[in-house]
């Protein structure tokens, strides 16, 4: 399995948000525990989100690369920002009428975050894994 697919790595959001959701509510109860499951949500939609549009841009771009391509980086450009300002305000309406709890909620943003760390960690222990067993890689030893 290619855990860092986009459509793996989406699953993976989703169970590291799972997983913290229910650490947050033994932890600390429900108050807490929706502060992650909301800023959890609110990181993974951007997350897709963000794929969604650099996917597009991309095929964009591939299609018709001279032509398009400083149209393509514009639109890019401007979603990012409209991306961006939609999520500062989501955050600011949530902290300011104290809907989540906010240490909750700073822990649901770094769901994606948590996700990427752990996808990279699993990359490094497979090289180091093909490193250390001889059968892989090529037929003679490098000592």
């Amino acid at each position: 399995m290619d855990l860092m697919s986009p459509r793996h790595l989406k699953i993976a959001n989703l169970v590291v948000l799972a997983l913290l959701v229910a650490a947050a509510f033994l932890w600390q109860g429900w108050e807490f525990a929706l502060g992650v499951l909301v800023g959890g949500l609110v990181a993974v939609i951007n997350f897709h989100l963000l794929h969604r549009t650099l996917k597009g841009t991309l095929e964009r771009v591939g299609a018709n690369p001279e032509e398009v391509k400083g149209q393509a980086q514009a639109f890019f450009a401007a979603r990012q920002l409209l991306r961006f300002a939609a999520l500062v305000v989501i955050i600011y309406l949530l902290v300011r009428h104290g809907w989540v709890n906010i240490f909750g909620l700073l822990v649901g943003l770094s769901t994606v975050v948590i996700t990427l760390i752990l996808a990279g960690i699993n990359e490094l222990l497979k090289l180091k894994n093909k490193e250390a067993n001889p059968s892989h890689g090529t037929s003679h030893s490098l000592s």
